[in-house]
């Protein structure tokens, strides 16, 4: 026997809502939005239901809309206007038709099924591309879905932007301009072709399947971690960052590294004989540990920070340390 599915309303289980103010109806048991009034002037949550569609609900929320952790396929039929943040992270979407155009706050489509964010809609007129919202002025999330492109992003965020955890072997088509962070790690990446132009915060592509960082932008004003690739060479690296993580690579040199660097600096764990190629000055921590170094001569002379060498080929004393360069914290060698 087939077995019978209760339906669960928001008009039954919520009573009379006149959406005055905020509108928590998550982890009800909801599956139909039915009875939710069409303005809401605060924030509205209907996450952790059974929904398989947004029909009913409001449309338009002056706050926050999030219908996280239900089962949803598609957005159509949600709101057409949110002022605040759009979550619709960990459902079973493939698509992201319906969402609305212009998101004024953040916008997270993590742990879903998506592999584009471009979808085709046939109609009257013809046929037109429809998905992703074209303009995100906060946060954009779409990481640990199955992207194997960014085509359809918006071209401009104005906080994070997270495409991590994807299946991405290429950044073509992402945003021109990132006002925050930009994380794209866990990919498939084998160059950084098509990275944004300008990203105001951090720059992490650690853990992908890099052998060039050309592409990288010329300046990133926080951290650049490229950690966990393959990199043999720092060729196309920013000329100059806050803190640079190359650790865990296959570097035999540090050419083309940096020009400047304002925080740390760190190549350990990497294949490195030499320190040739290094900045002539980090700011705060120098760690070149678990390298195959026999010498550290090196343009490096000044460090503001530790200067860790463990687990080399040859080990070094402090005093040789600090007898080539003037090291302000602590030498571990």
């Amino acid at each position: 026997m087939t077995k019978k599915v209760t339906t669960v309303t928001f008009a039954d289980v919520m009573d009379n809502y006149d959406g005055a103010g905020d509108i928590d109806c998550s982890k009800q048991g909801l599956t139909s939005l039915e009875g939710c009034p069409e303005k809401v002037r605060g924030n509205f949550n209907c996450s952790g239901n059974k929904l398989t569609s947004l029909a009913g609900s409001p449309k338009k929320i002056k706050g926050d809309f999030n219908c996280s952790s239900n089962k949803l396929t598609t957005l159509e039929g949600g709101p057409e206007e949110v002022k605040g943040d759009y979550d619709c992270s960990n459902n079973q979407l493939t698509s992201l038709g319906g969402c609305p155009v212009f998101v004024m706050g953040d916008f997270s489509c993590a742990g879903n099924l998506l592999t584009s964010f471009k979808e085709e809609i046939c109609s009257g007129i013809g046929t037109l591309l429809a998905g992703c919202p074209e303009l995100v002025e906060g946060d954009f999330n779409c990481a640990r879905n199955q992207l194997t492109t960014l085509e359809g992003s918006p071209k401009i965020v104005g906080g994070d932007y997270d495409c991590s955890y994807n299946h991405l072997n290429t950044l073509s088509n992402s945003p021109d301009i990132i006002f925050g962070d930009f994380f794209c790690p866990g990919n498939l990446l084998l160059s950084l072709e098509g990275a944004p132009r300008e990203v105001s915060g951090n720059f992490d592509c650690s853990g992908n399947q890099l052998t060039s960082l050309k592409g990288s932008p010329k300046k990133v004003r926080g951290n650049f971690i490229c950690s966990c690739n393959h990199l043999t060479s720092l060729k196309g690296s920013p000329q100059e960052v806050d803190t640079f993580d190359c650790s865990n690579n296959m570097l035999v040199s540090l050419k083309k590294s940096p020009e400047k660097v304002k925080g740390s600096f760190d190549c350990s764990m990497n294949q490195l004989e030499s320190l040739k190629g290094a900045p002539e000055k980090v700011k705060e921590h120098f760690n070149c540990s678990g390298n195959q170094l026999t010498t550290l001569d090196s343009e490096l002379k000044k460090i503001g920070g530790d200067f860790i060498c463990t687990d080399n080929a040859l080990p070094f004393t402090e005093e040789e340390v600090r007898v080539a360069r003037n090291v302000k914290g602590n030498v571990i060698a």
